[in-house]
């Protein structure tokens, strides 16, 4: 069927100059060539077939129907449960990437909780990372023993297994579930540690934005959105207290949590286009700092962070080492 598609395409790429002179004297001809190579591009349905058929033919009377062809079979090849993270990224990061119903889907993937784009652990986000993440926890006073975790995530950049060491020296094992409709996309569905599981249920606005996550242990998460749909603040209610966190340009940058404000602070690294937490400021009176936790990183060509040296009011606290597998 592939090689079928291939020939069609192909003939599609040809059909501008395969014509006769006779023919390109014909507007009849003309007019019937345009009307098969239409014909031929909608039977393959894909996105390179239509953007052939509107290159060959800039001026055809199938110009819109084909445009909107395009953008639907657009969209069907994004938005579906075998789309990558990495295939998502790509589209998004593309500039002149404007499909609303993407956007949408890609927004309340990321969007949730378990996502490697938001995931965080000791204050350091996976900055959207796929596969396995092995960690390893040094103490600077030597005080507590070293700690090993490790944290699975799918294609999609979702989270599925969590092995996070406490101090104890024994490791608590989540397990994380998903739904996924089409018009959606993926939401949280379980979370299951031990014999204990949450359940999940998702709730989208009108605008079908994930709105609300309840779980039926009474925790919740609340979006709230800007303009064009971006996160602005993230609340989080475990049943015992409240977690808020403000977003700008998809970083945290204020925490509000029990009675105490947090701001984030980043720096931007240009070799990799991402951000970096380097400073977690707790905010005393006024606009004094009581406490300042900060982030000093080695990354890979990936983006992805191998070390972090993690210093609390100026003394080393820990250094977190990072390895990847896909």
């Amino acid at each position: 069927m592939k090689r079928y598609y291939a020939l069609i395409i192909g003939l599609l790429a040809a059909a501008s100059w395969q014509t006769s002179a006779q023919s390109h004297n014909d507007p009849a001809s003309l007019k019937q060539e345009e009307r098969d190579a239409y014909n031929a591009a909608r039977l393959a349905n894909t996105i390179d077939a239509w953007e052939i058929f509107m290159n060959n033919y800039p001026d055809s009377y199938y110009r819109e129907q084909a445009r909107k062809n395009r953008d639907a079979a657009t969209v069907a090849h994004y938005c579906n449960a075998a789309t990558t993270l990495d295939q998502l990224v790509a589209y998004i990061d593309d500039v002149s990437a404007q499909e609303p119903r993407i956007r949408l889907f890609y927004a309340n993937l990321v969007n949730n909780p378990t996502h490697s784009y938001r995931y965080e652990h000791m204050d350091v986000g996976f900055n959207g990372c796929t596969g396995v993440v092995n960690e390893h926890i040094e103490w600077a006073d030597k005080k507590q023993r070293p700690r090993d975790n490790r944290f699975t995530f799918n294609a999609q950049g979702l989270l599925t297994e969590s092995s996070i060491t406490g101090s104890n020296g024994k490791p608590v094992v989540r397990q994380y579930t998903y739904a996924y409709d089409n018009l959606h996309g993926y939401s949280l569905r379980s979370e299951s540690s031990g014999s204990k599981t949450v359940q999940y249920a998702p709730f989208f606005d009108s605008a079908d934005k994930l709105q609300t996550l309840k779980g039926n242990d009474q925790s919740t998460f609340t979006y709230t959105y800007g303009d064009y749909g971006v996160l602005t603040k993230l609340v989080h209610n475990n049943g015992k207290a409240t977690r808020t966190l403000l977003y700008r340009d998809g970083y945290i940058i204020r925490e509000e949590t029990g009675g105490k404000a947090f701001r984030y602070l980043y720096d931007f690294d240009s070799a990799t286009g991402k951000k970096y937490l380097i400073a977690i400021r707790e905010l005393g009176q006024g606009t004094t700092v009581a406490h300042e936790r900060t982030f000093d990183y080695k990354v890979d060509t990936h983006g992805r962070i191998t070390t972090v040296k993690v210093s609390q009011d100026g003394v080393l606290q820990m250094t977190i080492t990072r390895t990847y597998q896909r």
